[in-house]
């Protein structure tokens, strides 16, 4: 979960720098760890952001899978667990909501690596997934201030591995 933030963290300061030295200019990493910049559609407000069709999936996170994570239907699914937990964690109020969603995150987590589990063809795969789900998913002030505040909650717990089925 730190790593995560940290990469965040990270990946905002970079698009801050860059966006203060040059707005035209687009940072260029390296592939796989290039996230898309722009999807169809707009980033919209919000911590909640518009989910039209009321999957638990913002509409530009849906976008997201639909143009990068949808080479087999599995990895689609496993995307959209994650994208569905991560949304959820976003959502807390409480310390037991909190920790339920970030077992919820732990499930989802455990379903990617169950999906693409060969440690030399997927790791990149599922680098890519985690690290721009969870990117987009904070995408805002707002939401990484919220992001924040619910990691705060399940600060100092533990947690098991996740019990099968960890795929929905």
């Amino acid at each position: 979960m730190f790593v995560r933030l940290f990469i965040i963290l990270i990946l905002l300061l970079i698009s801050a720098c860059n966006e203060s030295d040059n707005e035209s200019e687009t940072l260029q990493l390296p592939r796989p760890f290039a996230i898309i910049t722009s999807v169809q559609g707009q980033t919209t407000a919000g911590l909640k952001g518009i989910d039209s069709d009321n999957n638990g999936i913002r509409d530009d996170i849906d976008q997201l899978i639909k143009q990068k994570f949808s080479g087999t239907l599995a990895i689609k699914h496993a995307a959209e667990q994650e994208a569905q937990a991560l949304q959820k964690f976003m959502e807390v109020n409480t310390r037991e909501e909190a920790l339920i969603a970030t077992e919820q995150i732990a499930r989802a987590t455990s379903c990617t690596f169950k999906v693409l589990s060969d440690p030399i063809h997927n790791y990149e795969i599922r680098q890519a997934l985690s690290i721009e789900i969870e990117a987009w998913t904070t995408n805002t002030k707002e939401r990484l201030l919220k992001y924040l505040e619910s990691s705060k909650l399940v600060s100092g717990a533990y947690f098991m591995q996740p019990i099968e089925p960890v795929c929905n």
